[in-house]
Formats: structure tokens, sequence, C-alpha cells
């Protein structure tokens, strides 16, 4: 069995994939065809049946992990394969590890990290709060399992988890900057309301994206979005908590909601304190630089610029050598 990026123009092909997508078409002439991309953690293919079309549509759904039998070819410069025959596995948890992509982290060293950061918080309420998801057995393991998104940036599993360290590691790096600096600007920054925010900021993401093949979204997620699951996750564990302060606890809240930065950008609000706009700003930096390694990384153009991104309508400098 191959995986997708070991596929070559020409040969034949028997091997499993996730059935990320599916549609059935027809041809200008009225035929039917099953128009499909499957995938592995190396990457996606565009597959295309052209036979039997609704017989071998019936066989498996869209998240399925399927048996492939195919013929790799190209279509505009990219390999394809025409699927010859293509059926449901039935016991797929024996390819999840062929399937999933998942961190190259060590995930119990990210975890440890994360619970030490939790300890170091000095704002008891905030602490307890925080501790209370650390706690969660259920919350915990689809945590440390789910991605950070769909599509963008850490997209495999353990992904959440290693975006929301990073952003906890910049947004501490910018405190403590400017506390040595720039004094005035650190007194207007709570540096536990701080670490909180950069923790919780994609909670909702557990709920958003199912952690099976292809990381689809989930009912929830596609009616309510990851900001609103957030939100309520936050709020239902607040509601356990005395001695809670309420000003701080809304402008906590007020970080999860803001944290897009943009109403463009799904926000229902713009960050209105220090706190806010730091961690949209960490948040959006860690996104787009992961996402564009991610991007390079599985990019296939040759010389040292990549092939053009749709999102960001350019081309990007790989990086490297320059061979100066």
């Amino acid at each position: 069995m191959k995986y997708v990026n070991e596929l070559s123009d020409g040969e034949k092909l028997e091997s499993v994939f996730a059935a990320t997508e599916k549609q059935l078409k027809k041809t200008r002439a009225g035929k039917p065809y099953l128009s499909l991309r499957l995938a592995d953690k190396t990457g996606s293919v565009e597959s295309v049946a052209w036979d039997n079309a609704e017989a071998l549509a019936l066989k498996f759904e869209k998240g399925d992990i399927v048996a492939v039998r195919a013929e790799v070819g190209s279509y505009n410069g990219n390999i394809q394969l025409v699927v010859r025959d293509i059926k449901k596995v039935q016991e797929p948890e024996g390819y999840l590890e062929r399937i999933l992509p998942t961190t190259g982290r060590d995930v119990e060293a990210m975890l440890s990290e994360l619970k030490a950061a939790v300890k170091n918080v000095g704002t008891g309420w905030i602490r307890e709060l925080l501790q209370s998801f650390l706690n969660d057995s259920a919350f915990m393991e689809a945590f440390r399992k789910s991605p950070a998104a769909k599509g963008m940036h850490h997209v495999f599993a353990g992904g959440l988890l290693q975006h929301t360290l990073k952003v906890m590691r910049l947004v501490r790096l910018i405190f403590e900057e400017y506390n040595a600096s720039d004094p005035l600007v650190a007194t207007m920054i709570d540096k536990d309301l701080l670490i909180a925010g950069a923790f919780l900021h994609d909670i909702g993401k557990i709920e958003e994206l199912s952690p099976g093949a292809g990381f689809d979204y989930t009912f929830r997620g596609k009616l309510l979005g990851h900001v609103t699951l957030g939100l309520m996750a936050l709020k239902d564990k607040m509601d356990g908590i005395e001695n809670i302060d309420r000003e701080k606890a809304d402008l906590l809240m007020h970080m999860v909601i803001s944290h897009h930065g943009e109403y463009e950008y799904g926000s229902p609000k713009m960050p209105m304190s220090m706190e806010a706009m730091i961690l949209h700003y960490a948040d959006n930096l860690d996104a787009k630089l992961q996402g564009l390694a991610e991007f390079a990384d599985k990019d296939v153009q040759e010389g040292k610029f990549t092939a053009w991104h749709r999102l960001y309508e350019r081309q990007f400098y790989k990086g490297g050598d320059t061979g100066q």
C-alpha cells in the first residue's frame, strides 16, 4: 500500500485512504460519475470513478476509511486517481495511524508544559478555572487529539495543543518585553488574564471539528462555530468557581469572542483590551506562520517560491539556503 506522497503517474494501486470529499455528478452527456478526494497522513489526491459510479457510491460515505483499487493518472499537471473499485473498510481502527496526520511533537511533554503554566498563574480564581479544565478528563482527552483547524494550520491530531502552547509562549514573551522596557504599557496588561485567554481561546475547536478522518465539521460545529462553543464551555466552568472577579471574568470571555480580531473573520467583537489585542495578534501570527510552513512543505513547485496561495493571493519564498 502506498501513501499519497508516493504516487506516480501510470501505476496501478491498491491502498487505503479516507474519503474526505464525495459527490455524485453528471457529465455533459448526462452520464453519472463519482468525484472524490482521498487522503492519508501525507496529503490528499483528487479522484474520479467514471464507471459504475452509482453502485460505487452506495459502498461508502464521506468520512469513511476506504479500500481503493485505482490507476494513477494526471489532470492539469496534478496526480489524479481513476478509481475502479472502492468500499468501506469494516475495521477502520487498524488504519487510523496511516490515515490521521499527527503532531511531530511529544504530546506528554506539551501537556506537562501546559500544566506548569497553569500552576504558575498567580490569581487564585483564574488558576482554579484553568485547573478545572485540566481536571476534566473528557475535555483533556479531546484537547490532546484535536486539530487546530480543518484546512489552514495545525491540521493534524495534537495540533490544537501545539498551537495553544505556542500562543501561550508568544503572549508571555510579549508581556515580558513590555514589562522590562515599557512599564507604562505593562501596567495595563494583566499577565494572568493573558495566559488564561491564550489557553482558552480555541477550546471550542474540540466540539467544532471531528477527530476522525478528514477532521470534518461536526453538526454543532457547523451551526455554532468554535467561538460560540468555546464561550459556552468557558461560562459553564466559570459557574462552578467561587469568589470570581466578575469584571475580569467578562474580560476573559471578551478575549475568547474577539480573538479573530475583525468582524469579517467571524469575530463577534473586535479586541477592546490590551490582553485581547495581544492574544489576537499572537494567535494570528502562529496560525499564519504554521499554515505557510505546511503549505510550503507540501508544495511541489520548482524553484525558490511556492505555487500560488489562493487565500493570500501571492507566492511565498520557501526560505533556506540562498546560495550566497
